[in-house]
């Protein structure tokens, strides 16, 4: 770091001051380009998020990952997460370009409760868009919501 004479009045007081910005790299010459993104103008997506097939893709996970699933403290969570992820993959493979997929799983156990989800989030009505799946088993239920939010 340098030391600079700071101008409060006091001359004898020395400040630090942050190192320049235009120093070299520590590491020597590997100096990466620096990277120019252009615009590309474009509103609309290539390939819209679409819900009947991001719907077969969770029904054949679901029916591979939860079918005769019982209600576990320890597990359950687990399970959720995986199937999140599994989701989250096969739907990204589909490959909706400029889309941001988000995958949300609850698995509970069923004791004559009421169970409400909500999610809030601003939303374009004519490029997003979501996929909503409920199952049940004797002893446990789950949830599956997967959006697909528009980046543009």
């Amino acid at each position: 770091m340098k030391m600079r004479k700071q101008s409060l009045g006091f001359s004898s007081v020395n400040a630090i001051r942050p190192p320049d910005r235009t120093s070299t790299n520590i590491s020597g010459s590997n100096k990466r380009p620096t990277l120019m993104y252009l615009n590309t103008y474009q509103l609309d997506p290539y390939v819209r998020f679409h819900p009947p097939a991001v719907t077969k893709t969770a029904n054949e996970v679901l029916n591979e990952y939860f079918t005769d699933h019982k209600y576990n403290p320890q597990e359950s969570p687990v399970l959720a997460m995986r199937i999140s992820e599994i989701l989250l993959q096969a739907v990204k493979a589909m490959n909706f370009n400029r889309y941001r997929i988000l995958s949300v799983v609850t698995i509970a156990q069923k004791r004559a409760q009421s169970y409400n989800n909500a999610v809030t989030f601003l939303w374009d009505h004519e490029r997003d868009n979501y996929v909503d799946l409920f199952r049940e088993e004797n002893s446990v239920f789950i949830q599956v919501t997967i959006f697909g939010v528009y980046l543009d």
